[in-house]
């Protein structure tokens, strides 16, 4: 990769797009605001802290899960900053409170209010040791407490309940991507509504078509009345597939199955979905481009007449083997945002980076690239990624040893 062009475009971005409305903006900035650092005074080695991150509002929450929580070792933990002024500061870090080593707790989170969720695909639930469990943390009195602990209705060890969530309004979808349908590694989603503040199950989605292998729940997205669930290894030729159900409450109908149409064996197609409004971007990260295997891609879909049609496929403009262009994706407006993290930079390995797209009429031209200012290698940059108004969130979950997460300022016009 080209180490002079990439700074420059990562500094002409900057220049251009800082200063947006939301919760990036800085009123009265005369300068271009770099990306804001996140990190925690106690995280121990090997904490993958960013291996998950959301924001929403002017709360910031990074999963650490495999950080230490009170004397339980490799046990998960959250840390949750809120933004004052131009920085973020750490305000609390959110443990749960039967923590089992192993249990993963902050492989997935989520920000709904002042309400977050937080995945445990390894949690321990009554006799079984690893089936998989998501916390519900809310304000209350300034403080930040566990209010519930969501539980499949039918748990299974080694289920992965709890990889996947996301939540809209009353709406929460948690994804176990392992659970097995008369097969193995099959994978299931489940649905709840908050009801009088409590969630509740109403639902279970599966694959009209599922397969064994499919992790069906490796990712999932809701808007509106829609939950899209990928399957990264679904067939045709375990491609990858996503599935879009739609409903309300207890009822979801599975409308569509999307699949890519030059789909081939293990690219990760549905590894990641971003839905806002009538487009959905799907994260393939071990697509093969011409002479690069594992380069990376990700396709964008329109609803037109009642479905979703493929309108174009993102590819790095710089695109190298092994990158893994589309392990997280993200959209905010007119912005979709994917996540490289093994993308080089230089003659470094795998710093990783962030790669923006804006939507000009019928097409998604790349405008810039994002990279950490003091990445390394190895960092992985990019990992994971989510977007709130003017500001996106990134993790490295390998720098330094412990794991480091960025926020930075964007607009998405």
């Amino acid at each position: 990769m080209r180490t002079n062009d990439r700074h420059y475009l990562r500094t002409a971005l900057i220049a251009v797009l800082v200063l947006a409305a939301g919760a990036c903006s800085v009123a009265a900035a005369q300068h271009p605001v770099d990306e804001i650092r996140l990190t925690a005074d106690d995280l121990n080695d090997g904490a993958d802290f960013g291996r998950s991150v959301a924001i929403g509002g002017n709360l910031v929450a990074i999963g650490a899960g495999s950080a230490t929580a009170g004397s339980v070792e490799n046990a998960g933990a959250v840390y949750l900053y809120s933004r004052q002024g131009q920085e973020y500061i750490l305000k609390a870090t959110l443990v749960a409170d039967d923590a089992t080593e192993g249990a993963e707790f902050g492989r997935s989170v989520a920000i709904q209010g002042s309400t977050v969720l937080v995945g445990a695909r390894f949690a321990e639930v009554g006799d079984l040791a690893t089936a998989g469990a998501v916390y519900v943390f809310r304000q209350a009195g300034g403080e930040w407490v566990q209010d519930q602990k969501i539980t499949s209705p039918e748990p299974e060890n080694e289920d992965n309940f709890g990889r996947a969530l996301a939540v809209q309004g009353n709406l929460l979808a948690v994804t176990a991507r392992k659970e097995n349908l008369g097969a193995d590694d099959v994978g299931a989603a489940y649905v709840y509504l908050n009801r009088g503040g409590t969630w509740t199950y109403t639902a279970k989605i599966t694959a009209s078509d599922a397969t064994p292998g499919a992790y069906f729940g490796q990712s999932v997205a809701v808007r509106g009345n829609l939950i899209a669930v990928g399957a990264r290894n679904a067939d045709p030729n375990t491609a990858g597939a996503v599935y879009v159900f739609e409903g309300t409450r207890a009822d979801w109908t599975e409308v569509q199955k999307i699949t890519p149409p030059d789909g081939g064996a293990d690219d990760n197609f549905g590894f990641s979905i971003a839905v806002e409004g009538n487009t959905i971007a799907v994260g393939a990260r071990r697509a093969d481009l011409p002479g690069e295997n594992n380069a990376g891609a990700a396709y964008v879909y329109a609803r037109e007449s009642g479905a979703f049609e493929l309108v174009t496929k993102l590819v790095a403009g710089d695109a190298d083997a092994n990158t893994q262009f589309g392990q997280s994706i993200a959209i905010a407006g007119d912005t979709i945002l994917v996540g490289a993290n093994r993308a080089d930079v230089g003659d470094t390995d795998d710093p990783g980076a962030v790669y923006l797209f804006r939507r000009m009429g019928g097409t998604w031209p790349e405008i810039g690239t994002l990279i950490a200012s003091d990445g390394e290698a190895s960092d992985e940059f990019g990992y994971s990624l989510a977007a709130y108004g003017g500001c996106l969130v990134t993790g490295a979950h390998n720098a330094e040893g412990t794991g480091v997460a960025y926020v930075i300022p964007f607009r998405p016009l």
